[in-house]
């Protein structure tokens, strides 16, 4: 199937330079080394290692949300009204959820959003929410609750006065300051909701500047509260510029990525909108840069900038670090560490010291490389196998690597801000802010037939490329990941069978009323992710 060759124009106003631009680029694409053997955009490595599955690309100068096979070939695609905002996830019954962006005049800064919105599998518009006003805003990134509910990270902004009364500098305090607020809505209807929980940075603070203010305190005395004037500028409205946000179902906390701090934090989710407001709502766990709360100084900063706090297994957490202001460079990293949870959910702080641990159990690439940076955006996504799925953001680059660090897949998003650009040329500004891989097993997944529809970019080349399916269930005989009538069917069929038998799920050596109660048992349920 030939390739969409529509361009993505920025606006009216820009169309005579985009198209001279784009005619441009596509001409030198062309006659560049369009025919070469080294491809510039779309799947750069293919290998039987990888992890077989479904990549979810937001992109972030486009209004289309595209799922990719590990070919690079589009499988699906959803479009919207709006440009990315940022970030989008696949639902488990094939719904896509993403934010998009309302082009909110008074919050300006990078992430911004202020629509939440469900698309069915067809790519019908079922839900929006709209968080965009004078005073609040959606950004960058939110998370599905196992209920339904959405817990959205927002800005609020509050006059100077605000913060000032609240033992805020004055010379370090802008006309307006946005505070990180994390909103639960519980979805209703086609186009409404109600917020039925709600967290504000605001509530949280210590400050030494004044004493005659409230909230005044040594900072390493208070480690659950955040510093006011730590990292604060008078010239700058976006403070805490937090980007990220991770809910944990058994421990019923929320972590947030906090960017101009160099932290992650978590906070408590199990306890009332009034209770969060007081000290039921400081954080439980803070790690990245213990300068911040006064139990260290720039020499235990691990963090840097980063993006995508994420728990993984092992009750272990993940963080790409951007490397903005690393002393050693501009380098960027992932992060595995384990804290320091206890039994009772909480995370041990010894008294003076800072919250552990002290280094990172796993770190990509084990030697800071110069290749390998992103100032903005960008995450790292542990897959069923244990390779790890990387974004690098801002080149709108995809990788994945091993545990040994070996790359074992990569993808480059030929979708930039002045349209798709051809095999052999670069795109420009082709910017994605999270990607994330669904195996074929998920429940949105399995049992769809998901053929490739051609690759992204613009080319008369067929991809020369494999796919190396995961193993399934032995119960789904067909191969999509799904447990239906088909398989009962086949099952069906060999009953009676009592040598060599695939269908013998019992593994009693016949194919016998017992195969097919168990097969009963499982019809209508995806294999394991």
């Amino acid at each position: 199937m030939a390739p969409a060759r529509a361009v993505d124009f920025v606006d009216l106003m820009f169309r005579p330079f985009i198209f001279m631009f784009s005619l441009g680029m596509t001409v030198v694409g062309f006659m560049s080394d369009a025919l070469s053997q080294t491809p510039t955009v779309g799947l750069i490595l293919q290998t039987e290692a990888s992890y077989n599955g479904y990549t979810l690309m937001p992109v972030t100068s486009s209004d289309t949300t595209y799922l990719i096979n590990n070919c690079g070939e589009v499988v699906h695609r959803w479009t919207s009204s709006y440009k990315a905002g940022m970030m989008a996830y696949l639902m488990n019954n094939g719904d896509l959820i993403r934010a998009g962006r309302t082009n909110n005049t008074l919050f300006t800064a990078g992430g911004s959003g202020g629509i939440i919105e469900r698309f069915s599998w067809e790519g019908d518009l079922e839900w929006q929410w709209f968080i965009s006003s004078e005073t609040v805003c959606q950004h960058h990134d939110f998370a599905v609750l196992p209920n339904g509910n959405v817990l959205a990270l927002a800005w609020k902004s509050y006059p100077a006065s605000d913060w000032i009364a609240l033992g805020r500098d004055p010379e370090k305090t802008f006309e307006v300051v946005w505070g990180t607020c994390v909103i639960e809505i519980q979805p209703e209807g086609s186009f409404g909701g109600t917020v039925v929980w709600k967290w504000e940075a605001i509530d949280h603070l210590v400050q030494t500047f004044d004493p005659e203010k409230p909230n005044y305190g040594n900072p390493s005395d208070f480690p659950g509260k955040l510093n006011a004037n730590y990292s604060a500028s008078a010239t700058d409205e976006d403070w805490l510029h937090t980007n990220s946000i991770a809910y944990n179902a058994e421990l019923d906390q929320i972590m947030i990525s906090s960017r101009d701090f160099n932290e992650l934090w978590i906070l408590d989710h199990g306890t009332t909108t009034e209770e969060a407001e007081g000290q039921g709502g400081d954080l439980i766990y803070r790690w990245g840069n213990p300068q911040a709360y006064g139990r260290g100084t720039g020499q235990d900063q691990i963090l840097f900038s980063q993006h995508d706090a994420r728990w993984i297994q092992d009750g272990q957490i993940m963080v790409f670090s951007n490397g903005n202001d690393r002393p050693a460079g501009e380098f960027s990293t992932v992060e595995i560490i384990t804290p320091p949870l206890n039994e009772e959910g909480l995370y041990t702080l010894i008294e003076g010291e800072a919250w552990g641990p002290e280094l990172w159990d796993w770190r990509y690439p084990s030697i800071f490389d110069a290749e390998f940076f992103s100032q903005n955006t960008s995450g790292a996504q542990q897959l069923p196998n244990g390779n790890v799925l990387i974004t690098e953001g801002a080149s709108g680059e995809i990788r994945e690597v091993r545990p040994s660090q070996e790359m074992v897949w990569n993808y480059i998003n030929p979708v930039g801000a002045f349209g798709i650009a051809p095999q052999g040329a670069l795109p420009i500004i082709n910017t994605v802010f999270r990607a994330e891989r669904y195996g074929s097993a998920h429940p949105g997944l399995a049992g769809r037939d998901l053929p490739g529809l051609g690759v992204i970019e613009i080319t008369d080349q067929s991809p020369n490329c494999e796919l190396h399916p995961e193993p399934t269930c032995r119960a789904d005989y067909n191969g999509n990941y799904l447990v239906e009538v088909s398989d009962l069917l086949t099952l069906l069929t060999a009953i009676g069978c009592s040598s060599d038998c695939p269908e013998d799920l019992d593994d009693n050596g016949a194919v016998d009323i017992g195969d097919l109660l168990e097969m009963l048992s499982l019809v209508g349920i995806p294999c394991s992710a």
